[in-house]
């Protein structure tokens, strides 16, 4: 004759019946993070969560940046319109800076071809006067929203 399990055998079995729990957890995280990767792919490619700024795509030109020049030239050959590149009527630097050697030229120091509008568009140019240009000099326009290099020139 067999002896009956208790209820309360019976519910102990079933807790050390551990089998097939680590794998149905496993694919249920696996589903979860893919829900949660996919959803913040999404939120990027539609524009949900904000982007990171980024510079813009303009060529620039910095001309006259030879040995012992006092003056260059930063001309705008195409490409985006870097918009508040400056504030004309204050005579100043905004989201675009001119470095010699890695020190800021001051504001006092540049004229823009364009004194209508305070963005720097194709076929613009920014005349700046510098300390006389040694071969050891570098230029460097920089757009401060990003930080970003735009243009960097070696005194030749």
């Amino acid at each position: 004759m067999k002896k009956m399990k208790t209820t309360k055998s019976k519910i102990k079995e079933l807790v050390k019946n551990e089998e097939a729990v680590s794998p149905v957890i496993g694919v249920i995280l696996m589903i979860a993070i893919t829900v949660v990767i996919a959803a913040v792919v999404a939120s990027f490619a539609y524009g949900i969560i904000g982007g990171v700024a980024k510079a813009p795509n303009s060529a620039l030109v910095v001309e006259d940046a030879r040995v012992g020049n006092t003056n260059i030239t930063v001309i705008h050959h195409g490409g985006d319109t870097i918009v508040d590149a400056f504030t004309v009527s204050a005579g100043n630097w905004s989201n675009l800076l001119v470095k010699h050697n890695g020190k800021d030229i001051p504001d006092a120091n540049m004229t823009v071809s364009d004194t209508t509008n305070d963005n720097f568009e194709s076929g613009e140019e920014i005349r700046i006067t510098v300390a006389t240009l040694q071969s050891t000099d570098t230029v460097t326009v920089v757009y401060t929203v990003t930080g970003d290099i735009m243009q960097r020139v070696k005194v030749a």
